[in-house]
């Protein structure tokens, strides 16, 4: 009796674990929520963008490049996770470190992205960015919460599920947030 007690437990356990690893896998936690660096950039459609015009918003910050092939790779993924996933509560957006928005607009000439791109030589240094391509995931308070360094598979279902659930969660303790909590979860 105690033996299937202690097995159950365990496979219970293993179900609860897993996915919160495989979670992990596709973008790491930042170790501690900062507020991301404010920046103010010239986007695609000419106008200057800060950091203050995405609150409010799950944004997911692509670094990137026209020059960097992983990116390149990334680039159509991106645009089928912010078709799937786009509305009031999430966008993609595309920081593009290297020359201007001429070569941005050759690569959009060939593919069609629909997310904003703003551009930037030096901001990289400003986030700590290794390496091309990284992307951060930054919650609707302007706080980096993840962090991918190198290619993903954003369209995976596992990646837009991770990303729903990031946004469930942060709406669930908004709701609740100095209100009546349900008893079952105190």
């Amino acid at each position: 009796m105690k033996r299937n007690i202690l097995a159950v437990s365990v496979m219970l356990l293993t179900l609860f674990i897993q996915p919160i690893q495989a979670n992990d896998m596709l973008m790491d936690p930042m170790p501690a929520a900062n507020p991301a660096p404010d920046f103010n950039l010239m986007g695609m459609d000419g106008e200057t963008h800060t950091l203050e015009d995405l609150k409010g918003k799950f944004v997911l910050v692509n670094f990137w490049a026209t020059w960097c092939n992983p990116c390149k790779v990334e680039m159509p993924l991106l645009e089928k996770l912010h078709q799937t996933l786009k509305s009031e509560k999430f966008t993609v957006l595309g920081l593009h470190v290297g020359p201007g928005p001429e070569n941005i607009e050759e690569f959009k000439k060939l593919m069609p992205i629909s997310f904003p791109i703003y551009v930037d030589m030096d901001l990289e240094v400003n986030w700590g960015v290794p390496g091309l391509p990284t992307t951060f995931l930054m919650n609707p308070e302007g706080k980096l919460i993840y962090r991918a360094v190198g290619k993903r598979e954003f369209a995976s279902d596992e990646m837009v599920n991770f990303l729903k659930s990031q946004i469930e969660s942060y709406q669930f303790a908004q709701k609740y947030d100095g209100k009546f909590i349900p008893p079952m979860m105190r």
